[in-house]
């Protein structure tokens, strides 16, 4: 009887943007056996059947993101960009009459940016298949998925992209992943110039994210910023770097499409949690004593690039013994320089000093 009951009843036409709600395909499961017992029980209070194709009116209010629904955008998390700030978890609403045959769903609540980027339908397949994939590997690691804050170093030599991440209450960042870097153009060195095919070496961060891009999906980094802008050796120093799917590029940082899909879709729900600016630095290798010595060998003959790379290892080398992202300036030579809040001006400046002493002696 409630096989033939269940058979009958027309359902209501769902949305992929509603389906995506109900937060992990885990819970969808455990919801529809949930659903089909109150289907059961239901039809022992009703006489009369309801006929094929008769209209179900849904009881799920009006939600953000669906399409001609009015957007109600959550309360935004505070902090998260700055060490040791709060951020207070957006608000979350049970919904009556979820998706599944009027079952409760309570939604994981997003905020406006990350309804806007659902629209497009790559987001929204990354979100689909990389969601709980994400909240595992975070849950793996001891952090909570979104993390509070995201951290990518890139190592140009080694061709990785490591993603780093902590939780509100955490003063440190732990190391979550490794994602190879499958093509990657130019030779070590920083890019000075439209054109020379060059990626950036530095200091810099997503502004921008980027869901139709030609290489699947891609997240825009702040380059050239006021050091490239100083340095650069033409009129113009180039520009449109990014990090994106494809597997091919022509000065940017190529992952395969599996890894754009997991790296676009943390950095949408981070920045939507209360990161606004997600740091991405990048080395020529790891600036360890030791391989500075093998970059000065390896370019004899190229003291500007000692020089550069002696004003990158202090923010390397911040990072390795702190687990933190060190807070940088530029200063009017367009030199990167760490700032250490329990160092003084004049000891920021000698260690600065000494690092690019270090490499240029050699």
């Amino acid at each position: 009887m409630v096989l033939k009951r269940f058979r009958q009843t027309a359902l209501p036409a769902m949305s992929l943007l509603a389906i995506v709600s109900a937060l992990s395909a885990g819970e969808l499961v455990a919801q529809s056996q949930v659903a089909v017992k109150t289907e059961a029980d239901t039809s022992k209070k009703k006489s009369a059947k309801p006929l094929l194709g008769t209209p179900v009116r849904s009881t799920t209010p009006a939600r953000e993101g669906l399409l001609g629904s009015p957007a109600q955008t959550a309360p935004a998390r505070t902090g998260g960009a700055l060490l040791g700030t709060p951020v207070v978890p957006a608000a979350s609403e049970p919904v009556r009459g979820g998706a599944l045959l009027g079952t409760p769903v309570r939604p994981s609540t997003f905020g406006s940016f990350t309804q806007s980027q659902l629209a497009n339908e790559r987001v929204l397949a990354a979100r689909i298949e990389k969601r709980f994939t994400l909240k595992q590997l975070f849950k793996q690691n001891g952090l909570e998925y979104p993390a509070a804050e995201l951290f990518f170093r890139i190592f140009k030599r080694e061709r990785l992209l490591e993603v780093w991440a902590r939780d509100v209450e955490d003063q440190t960042l732990t190391h979550v992943k490794t994602y190879p870097i499958c093509a990657l153009a130019g030779r070590l060195g920083p890019k000075r110039s439209l054109g020379d095919n060059q990626t950036p070496e530095g200091f810099y961060y997503i502004d921008s994210f980027n869901p139709v891009s030609g290489f699947y999906l891609s997240l825009h980094l702040d380059y050239p910023n006021k050091s490239d802008r100083i340095l650069t050796t033409a009129d113009n120093p180039g520009g449109n770097i990014f990090i994106h799917g494809g597997c091919e590029t022509e000065g940017c940082l190529a992952v395969t499409d599996d890894a754009i899909k997991e790296l676009y879709w943390m950095a949408v729900e981070t920045r939507d949690a209360g990161q606004r600016r997600i740091p991405v630095h990048i080395f020529p290798a790891r600036l360890t004593d030791q391989e500075m010595e093998q970059l000065t060998r390896a370019f004899p003959n190229s003291p500007h690039l000692h020089m550069f790379w002696g004003t990158l290892k202090p923010g390397y080398d911040f990072f390795e013994a702190t687990r933190r992202v060190p807070l940088i300036d530029i200063d009017d030579r367009g030199f990167y320089r760490v700032l250490d809040m329990q160092k003084t001006p004049a000891e920021l400046k000698s260690a600065a000093t000494q690092s690019i002493r270090s490499v240029t002696s050699e």
